[in-house]
């Protein structure tokens, strides 16, 4: 009930402001005037914002259900040993399109601040390669990981059917892909908070996500060429190239 109040509170400010109500015309005035910025920067980056209206639209559905039948849902979809060795591709898909109604609202904000810029300037492609690398490759790792944990030291009290689910591997990738634009002591100061906030986790709360972030990490690091020079030029190219070809038609 909450959500829908919220939809419906959305939707009747837009109404409000399109048709210049009283009380809404000093903000119809500002998005005349920062409506078009705005609309720009999220055309730029259509991937990202897809993602960000799913996910937005998963956690409506999947929080607006009974709690059992919620649990039970998300343990389907969960990147745990159990689901891995069954069906990997679809819980390897499905995990990252679920999130917390708290998580959503942060991604919305860390998506458009470090995601974002990274599409306006090397384009969706490689976006959504940086965001697979590090979801799958830091899902496996850890999964693996979780495998030799159970053949060294067996004790199946110790393992609990963790659910799994959420966007942090991706995001953690592309944050670190990040990096490799700006100044040098931009790219190092940047490089030293990514780094801590890792080890952090792993400090504060050490378990199988935090080390999963750490290796999503590294596995953003590694993955530099996926935005070096010549794929912003190659991107900006193909950008000019659309929008001429859209000016002649």
């Amino acid at each position: 009930m909450i959500t829908l109040a919220l939809v419906l509170l959305v939707v009747g400010v837009v109404y409000a402001v399109e048709h210049g109500w009283p009380g809404f015309r000093k903000i119809g005035r500002w998005w005349l005037r920062r409506g078009d910025p705005v609309k720009d920067w999220v055309r730029r980056a259509p991937l990202t914002y897809l993602y960000l209206v799913l996910l937005t639209f998963t956690t409506w559905l999947l929080w607006n259900t009974n709690g059992r039948l919620r649990g039970a849902f998300l343990a389907e979809q969960s990147t745990s040993l159990h689901q891995l060795g069954i069906n990997p591709v679809t819980v390897l898909l499905r995990s990252a399109m679920y999130v917390s109604p708290i998580e959503l609202a942060v991604w919305w904000i860390a998506f458009s601040l470090v995601v974002a810029p990274l599409e306006h300037r090397f384009g969706w492609r490689r976006v959504f390669a940086g965001f697979a690398i590090g979801h799958v490759g830091a899902t496996v790792s850890t999964a693996a990981l979780q495998m030799w944990e159970a053949q060294a030291f067996p004790n199946p009290d110790l393992i609990p059917e963790r659910i799994d689910v959420g966007a942090s591997y991706g995001f953690f990738a592309l944050a670190a892909l990040a990096t490799y634009h700006g100044s040098v002591c931009r790219r190092l100061l940047w490089a030293a908070g990514l780094v801590a906030v890792a080890a952090g986790g792993m400090v504060l709360d050490f378990g199988w996500t935090a080390i999963g972030h750490a290796i999503a990490v590294l596995l953003g690091f590694a993955c530099y060429r996926l935005v070096n020079s010549d794929a912003a030029v190659h991107h900006e190219a193909r950008v000019r190239a659309r929008r001429l070809y859209e000016m002649e038609h």
